[in-house]
């Protein structure tokens, strides 16, 4: 499975070289790295995609990187990168992943890496996502999702077999388990890539000839897979 890694600092030369270390050494690991330069182009970023893992820098202008974890999902690793050390310990309170110094050092990057990818392969290799009706719980597989909606607080589950499930989750807490073959297209709708038949700037035919609408933040996520 390729990943998604997002940067986020404002220095352009920390975002240059942690990329150019990424691709070196995880090329074959990565397959999509995006770049940004403050807290409201991370927030954009994280609004239509779910990423494995966030490159984290603390001190982002006169806003904190902290600021950017209540809009990630819980799928997502961070891993704080910082000339400063006195944020380690609210670095761990939060949970997070890994804490590295700039300049970075290509071993301790190398090492976070490794074991994240280590923690990734412990878990089960066979995805379902995992709902509740009529008090029994149902496992899907997420390969036979086709695309989920949004209602409210609630969530509309649509199989490819033409099955339906609704759930008492928010669109944004079950785009955040199903994983990295889903795209947020809007606000609305997430959809299994899979099931994309062809799309444009505003909406978007699934392979069995549904239109779904696309946002501004859902197209620019979609160019970059296709």
């Amino acid at each position: 499975m390729k990943l998604k890694a997002l940067i986020v600092d404002d220095e352009h030369s920390g975002r240059v070289s942690l990329k150019i270390l990424l691709n070196k050494e995880f090329f074959f690991l990565f397959d999509k790295i995006v770049t940004v330069a403050s807290l409201a182009e991370a927030m954009e970023a994280v609004e239509g995609e779910n990423f494995n893992i966030c490159f984290l820098d603390v001190e982002l202008g006169n806003k904190s990187g902290f600021e950017l974890l209540p809009h990630l999902t819980s799928q997502t690793k961070v891993i704080f990168v910082t000339a400063y050390s006195e944020y380690a310990i609210k670095a761990i309170r939060e949970k997070a992943f890994d804490y590295l110094l700039k300049p970075i050092n290509p071993a301790e990057l190398k090492s976070s890496i490794r074991r994240y990818e280590k923690d990734l392969l412990s878990k089960d290799a066979t995805k379902y996502l995992l709902i509740k009706e009529h008090g029994f719980t149902v496992p899907i597989h997420l390969d036979e999702i086709h695309y989920i909606e949004a209602k409210g607080p609630y969530s509309k589950i649509y199989l490819v077999n033409n099955t339906e499930y609704t759930t008492a989750k928010t669109l944004k807490t079950i785009t955040g388990v199903v994983g990295i073959d889903f795209v947020r297209i809007h606000k609305s709708y997430t959809i299994n890539k899979n099931m994309i038949k062809s799309f444009k700037k505003d909406s978007i035919i699934t392979i069995t000839n549904i239109c779904l609408p696309v946002s501004r933040v859902g197209a620019k996520v979609l160019s970059q897979y296709f």
